[in-house]
């Protein structure tokens, strides 16, 4: 049943790059796994966040790769991964695994070679599950259940309040740590997250500051945001982030008028 619909929903994007259909895929696999997750009593009450979360649960324009979650001192990896890979099993697919901290790496074997396609000389295809086991960024936030209808599935999800996500966006604007490296160009802040700020911020979301690591004040925040922006290298941005985005048109806007626009936004939080 997967391999069948994923074939038919790739000839509806037949004329899109390749490295778009993976993502589509990968989408697609995702969402079973997390119908797998939220449809079993053992870890139903797993938190789902971060930016798959906000593609699935709010349109976030761009593809992701990963699913992110917290679960209060979980410790039920093993359990988790044989459980998804007996399901996959039941389904003709091989998936293999690999268990680091805090997550769970699924190999579905050569599957990308059922659709003519590679990915970096690699017809192998990987998802990331990574379950944060505390959430002592945030000192006050709400959890909710969330209908999803994507793909031809539905399924209730649990994730955070809006504004939560939102901060976490935040937080990762401020202070994560990234650097990537080619011969030609090197980018030291992963700029995706950039991306993201611009999505919230067009669509209006409000920070709960109270998620947000050291900082107690929507002034201070918006002073911290306004020079990160200003400081901001576009070619970076577009580096990282033009093999997410299908519309290319948002590139161009980003080109003329992104910068003015994501500040005169933060000044409205």
């Amino acid at each position: 049943m997967i391999l069948e619909y994923i074939k038919k929903e790739l000839l509806a994007h037949r004329k899109k790059s390749d490295i778009i259909k993976i993502w589509y895929i990968k989408e697609y696999l995702q969402i079973f796994i997390l119908e797998q997750i939220y449809e079993n009593d053992t870890w139903k009450d797993l938190v789902f966040y971060w930016w798959t979360a906000t593609r699935f649960l709010f349109w976030l324009n761009r593809l992701s790769e990963d699913l992110d979650f917290v679960g209060v001192n979980f410790e039920k990896f093993d359990l988790l991964w044989k459980y998804l890979v007996n399901f996959f099993k039941t389904q003709n697919i091989l998936v293999n695994y690999k268990i680091q901290k805090f997550r769970i790496i699924l190999n579905f074997k050569n599957f990308l070679s059922k659709f003519n396609l590679k990915y970096q000389n690699s017809k192998d295809l990987y998802i990331k599950i990574e379950i944060s086991s505390n959430i002592q960024f945030c000192k006050n936030y709400d959890t909710k259940l969330y209908p999803i209808f994507k793909l031809n599935r539905s399924l209730i999800i649990k994730s955070f309040d809006k504004q939560t996500l939102f901060s976490t966006k935040i937080n990762a604007v401020l202070y994560r740590k990234w650097q990537k490296e080619t011969p030609s160009w090197r980018i030291t802040v992963k700029w995706r997250d950039i991306y993201d700020l611009f999505w919230y911020l067009s669509n209006n979301f409000k920070p709960n500051i109270d998620c947000i690591d050291w900082i107690n004040d929507i002034k201070i925040l918006k002073n911290k945001l306004i020079n990160i922006i200003e400081n901001i290298n576009f070619r970076e941005v577009v580096l990282d982030i033009e093999n997410f985005i299908e519309d290319k048109k948002l590139l161009n806007f980003f080109e003329k008028d992104w910068k003015n626009f994501l500040i005169e936004k933060i000044k409205e939080l």
